[in-house]
């Protein structure tokens, strides 16, 4: 397989001042968000009627796109922090309520390691969590 190359294109030729010397001009845009500066949306409405409107149109549409999508991911992280909460509660109560049933059918030491992990594990979950949270 061969690469193809560009072909040159023939107005980049250069051009010969007074004295002989080459010299060449070149210029450069650029621009950053979606809509283009006045200039070029005018050249665009010149070259093609109603292209200043499709291109607002687009723009418009692509900010409310942005906007729905931002908004979507937070509701789902709201969600997901939701649900994390509550499983953790869950299986907090649990760890307790089985440390609790270790005690009362006589194993205080199957307790106490269940219980104590159990304690210990959510302190450090919360504490980390707030340490995280004030970092950020």
């Amino acid at each position: 397989m061969s690469k193809r190359r560009p072909q040159k294109n023939s107005r980049n030729t250069p051009t010969r001042n007074n004295n002989g010397n080459s010299v060449a001009t070149v210029s450069a845009a650029s621009f950053s968000g979606p809509m283009p500066p006045p200039s070029i949306l005018e050249g665009y409405e010149r070259i093609v009627p109603g292209a200043a409107e499709r291109i607002l149109i687009m723009a418009e549409s692509s900010m409310k796109h942005k906007h729905e999508y931002d908004r979507d991911i937070l509701e789902a992280s709201k969600q997901q922090i939701s649900r994390g909460q509550t499983f953790g509660f869950i299986l907090g109560l649990s760890a307790i309520g089985a440390s609790v049933y270790a005690v009362t059918i006589g194993y205080p030491e199957v307790a106490t390691i269940l219980g104590g992990t159990t304690v210990v594990g959510l302190v450090t979950a919360f504490v980390v969590g707030r340490v995280v949270k004030s970092r950020e």
